[in-house]
C-alpha cells in the first residue's frame, strides 16, 4: 500500500496491485481475500452493510491514547494534514518501537471485524482498547494504514473497479471484463475470489450467476433531452414505454420461503417495507426489480416522493405512510437467471407467475410502441399523474439486463425535459459557505461535486443556494456541522471555489439545472489542466437518502451529457 500511495498513474497502480495479488497467491491463496479487503478498506461484502462506523471522535481519542499528546495538539496536526494515518505514523516514529509480534493481514481484518461487532454501553472503551492493542504491534508505516483502515479510507487513488481489473490480470491475462460482469451479477467479493481460486476463470461467466439473497446493483437508464432524440435511439427496433415512478428503487428477493428487500445501494430494506405483499402462483425463489411509492388507498392514487421520504427507515409496527410496489422486471425465477433473456421474455415470466394486488403489488403500466406519436401520447398522459416521466426500453435481443450499468437499451424521459433540461443530477455536498443577510447564522450556499469512479475522487461542479426553505436551512446547518472536516483528501478542487467549511462526502442531493457548460473554476471532468464542467442555474430539488455518495452522478456522465448537448 505504501508503494501505491506514492503513485498517481492509474495503469501503474493496476500493475503494482496485480503483482502484489500474484505474490499473495504464490505464498498462500487463502490470504487473497483478506488482502483484497485490506486494499479496499472493507471487512465484508458491501451488501452485508457491516462497517466499522468508528467516527472521528473515537479515532481522535485513540490517537491521544497511543501518542500521549494532548487533544489540542492532535487536532492542530489534523487541521494541517487532514489524515489520521499521517499523524499516527509521525508520532509513532518518535516512539521507541520494539515488538516481536507481527500482525498478519488476516489478523488485521479479524481485528477490524471484532471492533465492528462491539456494541453496548462500554463499546467506545472496548473499541479503543482493541485499536490500541493492534497499534502496539505496528511499525510507523503500518500505523499509518491502520488508522486509515479505522477511518475506512485508504486514500490511495483507486476505486474498487481497479481491484476487479487486477483480478482479471491475475486469473486470466486481461480478463477483467469477465471478472467485472461476474461481480456485478453477484457482488460478493469473498464468493468470487473463492470461485477463482478453486475453479479458475474458464467457466466463470456461465457458472457465477445471480443468487437470491445477494442483491445486485440495478441497471440504469440513459437520459434523453427530448422525445425526438429518444426515438432516434430505438428507431427500427421493437420497443416499449413504461411509466417512470417517483419513488425508491427496490429489489425483492425470495429465498427459502423468506422475503428480503434491498435498496438501490444494497441496503436491506425489509423492515422498512414490511407491509409489502406479493402474490406468486408458485412458492419459488425469485428476484424482482421495481419502484416503491407512497400510495393513497382511498383514492388509489400515487403520492409525491416527499410523502414517501417521511416514512421511517426502520419501520416495523407503526405504518405512517402506505406504499405500493410497481414491478417492471424479473431477474431470477425458480433456479434460473433471466438477465440474459430479452425484456419481452422476462415480462412473459413475470406476468404468468405473479398476480397483482391493487394498491399493494402492481405491474408497471406500459404500452408497446412502433412510432414517435405513440411515445408522445404516452408521455403526455404521464404528465397528468404523479409520475416522474417515462422509460423507453428495447424488447429485442439488445434488451438483456445489465446489472450496475447505465444501458443504451433503457432511456429515461423526465418531465424536466420540457424545461430544456436533459436530466437531473445526483450530487454530493462537499462544502458550505456562511450565509449573509436573512441567512446569517446558517449556511447560505453549498459546494457540490460529481464522483470520479475511476480514481475514487469527488470533483467540484457547482455552488448552489436556491431551492431551500428556512426550515431546511436550519436543519442542514446542524447536520452538516457534524460532517465538517478540516482538510479533505479525496476532493479535486480549484482555489476559486474553496468553501468556508469542508464537508465529508456523505450527503447526496438531487439537483435540477438548465444545462452543463464548460467552466475554468470547477474540476468536474477536467483533463490536462483544461476547463472542467459546471451546471447553469442549479436548483435544489430534494435529498436522496437512498443513495450513497459513490452512487452520485459520475464525472464521466456529466461529460457525456455535455457532448450530447453540443451535438444536438
Amino acid at each position: 500500500m505504501e508503494k501505491i500511495d506514492n503513485l498517481s498513474g492509474r495503469l501503474e497502480i493496476q500493475d503494482v496491485l496485480t503483482d502484489y495479488y500474484k505474490k499473495v497467491i504464490e505464498v498462500d491463496k487463502q490470504n487473497l481475500i483478506y488482502v483484497i479487503y485490506l486494499s479496499t478498506a472493507t471487512i465484508y461484502p458491501e451488501y452485508k452493510n457491516q462497517q466499522l462506523n468508528l467516527g472521528d471522535k473515537i479515532i481522535f481519542d485513540c490517537l491521544v491514547e497511543c501518542t500521549g499528546r494532548k487533544m489540542s495538539i492532535i487536532k492542530s496536526e489534523y487541521k494541517k494534514e487532514g489524515d489520521f494515518g499521517i499523524i499516527g505514523m509521525k508520532f509513532r516514529t518518535t516512539q521507541l518501537f520494539i515488538s516481536k509480534k507481527t500482525l498478519s493481514v488476516k489478523d488485521v481484518i479479524d481485528g477490524l471485524r471484532y471492533i465492528a461487532s462491539i456494541s453496548g454501553i462500554k463499546s467506545k472503551t472496548l473499541k479503543i482498547r482493541k485499536m490500541l492493542e493492534m497499534i502496539s504491534i505496528c511499525s510507523p508505516i503500518e500505523t499509518k494504514f491502520l488508522f486509515r483502515l479505522f477511518e475506512e479510507k485508504l486514500k490511495v487513488k483507486f476505486a474498487f473497479k481497479t481491484v476487479l481489473i487486477a483480478l482479471g490480470k491475475v486469473f486470466g491475462n486481461n480478463y477483467d471484463d469477465i471478472i467485472k460482469e461476474a461481480y456485478h451479477k453477484r457482488p460478493d467479493i469473498e464468493q468470487l475470489v473463492d470461485y477463482l481460486i478453486k475453479k479458475g476463470i474458464e467457466n466463470l461467466q456461465f457458472e457465477f450467476e445471480i443468487v437470491p439473497g445477494i442483491p445486485l446493483k440495478p441497471m440504469l437508464a440513459q437520459p434523453s433531452k427530448n422525445i425526438a432524440c429518444a426515438f432516434k435511439r430505438v428507431e427500427n427496433k421493437k420497443f416499449t414505454c413504461e411509466n417512470k415512478y417517483d419513488g425508491e428503487r427496490i429489489q425483492i428477493h425470495r429465498v427459502n420461503n423468506v422475503m428480503k428487500m434491498y435498496s438501490r445501494n444494497l441496503e436491506n430494506s425489509t423492515n422498512k417495507f414490511i407491509d409489502i405483499d406479493i402474490k406468486s402462483k408458485l412458492n419459488k425463489d425469485f428476484v424482482l426489480d421495481g419502484e416503491v411509492v407512497a400510495y393513497d388507498f382511498k383514492t388509489y392514487k400515487i403520492l409525491p416522493f416527499q410523502t414517501l421520504s417521511t416514512r421511517k427507515r426502520k419501520e416495523t409496527s407503526t405504518i405512517n405512510v402506505s406504499v405500493c410496489v410497481f414491478i417492471f422486471d424479473i431477474l431470477f425465477f425458480n433456479g434460473i437467471s433471466l438477465i440474459n433473456k430479452s425484456l419481452e421474455n422476462r415480462r412473459e415470466v413475470l406476468y404468468s407467475e405473479f398476480e397483482e394486488i391493487k394498491g399493494k403489488f402492481q405491474f408497471s403500466e406500459y404500452i408497446n410502441c412502433s412510432n414517435i406519436d405513440e411515445i408522445e401520447d404516452f408521455f403526455t398522459k404521464s404528465l397528468t399523474g404523479n409520475y416522474e416521466g417515462i422509460m423507453i426500453k428495447t424488447l429485442d435481443d439488445s434488451s438483456k439486463y445489465l446489472p450496475s450499468e447505465r444501458s443504451n437499451s433503457w432511456i429515461k424521459l423526465k418531465k424536466d425535459y420540457i424545461d430544456n433540461v436533459s436530466d437531473t443530477f445526483d450530487l454530493v455536498v462537499i462544502g458550505a459557505y456562511y450565509g449573509k443577510g436573512k441567512r446569517t447564522g446558517w449556511y447560505g450556499g453549498f459546494l457540490l461535486a460529481s464522483y470520479d469512479n475511476e480514481n475514487d475522487v469527488f470533483e467540484t461542479i457547482c455552488k448552489i443556494g436556491t431551492g431551500f426553505d428556512e426550515l431546511t436551512l436550519g436543519r442542514l446547518y446542524e447536520e452538516l456541522n457534524i460532517l465538517s472536516t478540516m482538510h479533505p483528501k479525496n476532493i479535486k478542487y480549484k482555489e476559486q471555489t474553496i468553501p468556508d467549511i469542508w464537508i465529508k462526502p456523505h450527503i447526496v442531493w438531487e439537483i435540477k439545472a438548465a444545462a452543463v457548460s464548460p467552466s475554468p473554476i470547477y474540476s468536474c471532468g477536467i483533463q490536462n489542466d483544461s476547463k472542467g464542467y459546471s451546471l447553469r442555474f442549479p436548483r435544489f430539488l430534494r435529498e436522496r437518502n437512498d443513495k450513497k455518495c459513490t452512487d452520485a452522478t459520475s464525472s464521466k456522465q456529466i461529460t457525456l451529457i455535455y457532448n450530447e448537448s453540443i451535438k444536438n
